[in-house]
């Protein structure tokens, strides 16, 4: 008897033992602490290819070139992840910034190359080298010794990423969201090729970048227990159908990107959420542009207004928005009280006035053309030349400006101060303003609140994207041209399709793409409006604005900062000629120290089906649904200003 019970005594130490060895092998922090192994594999893998990296140029062949060059953006873009989630500001400023062109201490024919071209270039490949096209042969020494020197520098700028220290305070949930941040950027940015543009390295990074991913999340599906046995096989199955489709398309221009973001991106996306739940790791709590529940980068609620917002005043509530569509429509803003926000944003042309340059205060032209402001509430910086920080910001500019609503917000505030109807709404949106009185950053932060409603995320593309609705096979082909041969997506970048870089949505690019003064292709000269070298002074910034969204492009003509082009035929003929770099002989007088534009000068060969494909495409990401709602009636004024009572809604011109 005594025996048995110390056999069974035993079984049950043995059966703890058991139990205690499951638990530790299902211990989240076994997967952290294997991803973090992994990766340093990966990052000291990339270091030794940077390094390696020179040699190949130019004591080897064409081919040999062309295929290491391809190995960058695999090595580069396995270990970009995470580098990207932890110093994001870092990374996109060393690594994926639209190349400007500094002043710089190097001598010799390379003094005007900029220090990202091994990425952007390549260097030294024969049919994609500005080298080789600038400089003889005899230069190859200064070649190799560039490729080195910029190799070093971003060796340098990998170990400025400290990415041991990073991983030492990173649990379970934050490698979640570092997996969750990649699988949108992937989505987005590998799709486009945005980081390296040139053809050639688009499907080798995507590789690398999606290796990685299914690697690291592949140490998160061990965890699983045996009774959670259909997310372990539907892990096996999204997995093993995306390797599989990566490595039977590998031709870039072919390469069907909607049906990979559909079939592949979009289902991993969720399975990542759904395996979170399942292991009962927790969601990393953060004020971020990208709302916690959002599953895809196609996600009907995929953004939070509020982090675009410059203070919590700012923040989203039903009475701001209403205030400040009455403000937005209102002509008090102006000195005249003729003018509105609404004068160059009208609802009935998705926010814009189908004027080449807007109309000013004295019936003249403004400097440049008026974009939509559908979707404007999604990004950090606003104007064409970025000059404004956010939507309340930009307001400054404009009542204040003279020949936009000639006016000063202490004048607004005293004809607002005149409706007991205004003063109440905004003690019920402020309610310190029953105490303090209202004050400009109350008037700014209502109007900036309405816009940042209007939101247009719900086009036939977006619900198709969701699973909803069809896509003509003529709209589809063009998704995949914008993505690939067109190289649209490596400067207006899904889902918003405009500047603002995924995946923090923090950094607004800008571009120098040679638009012209006259809408032909046949003799050229540069648009004289110098764009973001009015505020910096920097001559490298010349002709430099910011890329505006596409969304809703079919209602927005005419197109460019001045307006230049009538049509989307017209302005997808000037990408399809490289842009300006076609006439950069041309505009050399007028482009005194600015050594080149920001497009590579390759043009991209459409067909003509294809460029009517493209712009079907463009067509289907029309969404004005948030341009419906216009104020019935204005506010009351008394006193000396009664006599405004029957203003205009939206303003007279």
């Amino acid at each position: 008897m005594k025996r048995s019970i110390l056999i069974l005594l035993a079984a049950i130490i043995v059966l703890i033992s058991l139990v205690k060895v499951i638990e530790v092998q299902k211990n989240p922090a076994s997967a952290t602490k294997a991803i973090g192994s992994l990766y340093s594999s990966q990052a000291r893998a990339l270091d030794s290819f940077l390094t390696a990296y020179p040699r190949y140029f130019y004591d080897s062949s064409y081919a040999i070139r062309n295929q290491k060059y391809k190995e960058l953006a695999y090595y580069f873009k396995r270990a970009a992840g995470f580098l990207i989630y932890f110093e994001p500001e870092l990374y996109y400023k060393e690594f994926i910034a639209p190349f400007k062109f500094e002043k710089n201490q190097r001598k010799g024919s390379l003094a005007t190359i900029p220090d990202d071209w091994i990425f952007t270039g390549p260097v030294g490949n024969e049919p994609d080298s500005f080298l080789l096209k600038s400089y003889s042969k005899d230069d190859s020494i200064y070649y190799k010794s560039f490729i080195t020197e910029v190799t070093n520098k971003y060796r340098k700028t990998l170990v400025q990423i400290n990415y041991k220290k990073y991983f030492s305070n990173l649990d379970a949930s934050g490698i979640f969201d570092a997996l969750r941040i990649e699988i949108f950027r992937i989505s987005a940015l590998d799709m486009g090729n945005s980081d390296f543009i040139i053809e050639a390295a688009g499907l080798p990074s995507l590789n690398g970048s999606l290796d990685s991913w299914l690697l690291f999340t592949n140490e998160f599906v061990k965890l699983l227990h045996d009774e959670q046995h259909f997310l372990k096989r539907q892990w096996i199955t999204l997995s093993g159908k995306a390797r599989n489709y990566l490595a039977n398309n590998k031709d870039f221009k072919t390469f069907n990107r909607m049906v990979f973001i559909k079939s592949n991106l979009i289902p991993l996306s969720q399975y990542l959420n759904n395996l979170q739940v399942a292991l009962g790791i927790p969601f990393v709590q953060k004020f971020s542009a990208i709302r916690a529940d959002a599953k895809h980068i196609y996600d009907k609620n995929f953004f939070n207004p509020n982090f675009f917002a410059p203070n919590d005043n700012a923040y989203y509530s039903e009475e701001k928005a209403s205030l400040g569509e009455l403000l937005f429509f209102d002509p008090i803003l102006s000195d005249n009280n003729k003018r509105a926000c609404a004068s160059c944003h009208k609802p009935g042309l998705a926010f814009t006035d189908g004027l080449v340059k807007s109309i000013s205060f004295e019936f003249k032209e403004l400097p440049r053309n008026a974009p939509t402001i559908i979707n404007a509430g999604f990004q950090k910086k606003q104007f064409w030349d970025l000059r404004a920080t956010s939507l309340e910001d930009q307001l400054d500019s404009v009542v204040n400006n003279a020949s936009e609503l000639h006016s000063s917000f202490e004048h607004v505030i005293e004809k607002i101060n005149s409706s007991p109807q205004y003063i109440k709404l905004f003690n019920k949106a402020f309610p310190k303003t029953t105490r303090n009185g209202i004050k400009r950053e109350d008037v700014k932060n209502a109007i900036g609140v309405y816009e940042r409603t209007l939101v247009g995320l719900n086009s036939r593309f977006d619900e198709f994207m969701r699973g909803n609705g069809e896509l003509t096979g003529g709209e589809v082909n063009g998704f995949n041209l914008y993505l690939g041969k067109a190289r649209c997506g490596t400067c207006h970048f899904a889902p918003l399709f405009n500047g603002t870089l995924p995946p923090f949505f923090n950094f607004t690019d800008i571009q120098a793409i040679g638009v012209p003064l006259k809408d032909t292709m046949v003799k050229f000269k540069i648009d004289p409006d110098a764009g973001r070298f009015k505020l910096t002074g920097d001559s490298f910034t010349k002709f430099f604005f910011k890329t505006p969204t596409i969304r809703n492009s079919a209602l927005t003509a005419p197109y460019m900062h001045n307006g230049v082009y009538k049509t989307l035929e017209q302005v997808i003929d000037f990408y399809d000629q490289a842009g300006g770099t076609k006439f950069e002989n041309d505009m050399r007088p007028d482009m005194v120290g600015l050594p080149g534009l920001t497009l590579i000068a390759l043009k991209l060969n459409l067909s003509e089906s294809e460029k009517k494909e493209l712009v079907s495409f463009l067509r289907a990401l029309t969404d004005t649904s948030s341009a419906n709602g216009v104020p019935g009636a204005l506010p009351v004024l008394t006193g000396k200003y009664a006599f405004l009572n029957k203003r205009v809604i939206g303003g007279v011109y």
